[in-house]
């Protein structure tokens, strides 16, 4: 069976382990994930850009192969909050089988979710949340939730826009939450399967949170979102709106982690605390 090699870009990890010597110097560039019982061995390049060597991987292997890459893509890209993605792999590596993507997108500087200089905790969480992320990719629209909130910390953008981009991110997350558990959904909202009664925004928002052994106060998060979507503009001053802001994007951190099975430290915003544990 012949290697797999993939090249990805927009990747800020820095690796666990130090490469091979070159040029009289080493270099801690190298993680390795284990996922679906293989690995990954992943190894930083200059410029953001990154290969992953995935070892004895036959013909009838390379699309589960590749499919599982784009998995850890998207957890790399929710970990360092930066577009990371795979533009192409070569199978057998280093013959002219070539397979190139069009793929842009552009690389951000945004407060990450675990740090990307710390290998250890990278190749922690990537090995933990791989399997969650496999089974909820599809129910739970989990890239959709992490695009979004990459869309959000754009920089540039206005604070009305990141909030309206979380406001439907949590719309995205609560409709997913809903239709998994198979609620009937009525005149525009789900319905209680034993009291029949219809529930709001925030009552499904409750729901969700506590599902992953969270009860954060959404009161504030519920205004500012209609009021945004509803005017198009906050009232709050800049400053208020930043710290709903940072509030909502520590909540949607985390309910993320949990729903992933991630147990370990994460980085919040600094009005939350910093640092987190799960």
């Amino acid at each position: 069976m012949s290697n797999l090699r993939a090249y990805v870009m927009n990747s800020k990890v820095q690796g666990e382990s130090f490469s091979a010597e070159v040029d009289g110097k080493t270099v801690r560039d190298t993680s390795v994930f284990t996922c679906d019982g293989q690995r990954f061995i992943l190894q930083t390049k200059p410029e953001q850009l990154a290969e992953i060597l995935v070892e004895n991987v036959a013909p009838q292997q390379v699309t589960g192969t590749m499919e599982a890459i784009e998995r850890i893509c998207w957890l790399l890209a929710f970990a360092t909050q930066c577009h990371v993605a795979c533009y192409g792999h070569d199978h057998p590596d280093g013959s002219p089988h070539k397979v190139r993507n069009g793929v842009h997108r552009s690389g951000q500087n945004a407060d990450p979710v675990i740090e990307p200089a710390d290998g250890a905790a990278i190749r922690k969480f990537v090995d933990q949340a791989y399997p969650q992320f496999k089974a909820l990719e599809g129910a739970r629209s989990l890239k959709v939730v992490i695009d979004y909130m990459l869309q959000a910390a754009r920089p540039g953008l206005p604070m009305e826009c990141r909030l309206v981009f979380l406001s439907v991110l949590l719309e995205n997350m609560k409709q997913t939450y809903g239709t998994q558990l198979q609620f009937a959904f009525k005149g525009g909202k789900f319905v209680d399967p034993v009291t029949k009664a219809r529930l709001g925004f925030q009552d499904m928002m409750n729901r969700m949170f506590a599902a992953e052994g969270m009860t954060p106060s959404l009161q504030p998060l519920v205004d500012l979102r209609n009021e945004v979507l509803h005017t198009g503009v906050a009232t709050l001053t800049l400053h208020q709106q930043k710290a709903q802001y940072d509030a909502a994007n520590d909540l949607i951190r985390e309910y993320l982690l949990r729903l992933l099975g991630f147990k370990g430290d994460f980085l919040v915003s600094p009005s939350g605390g910093s640092v987190k544990a799960i």
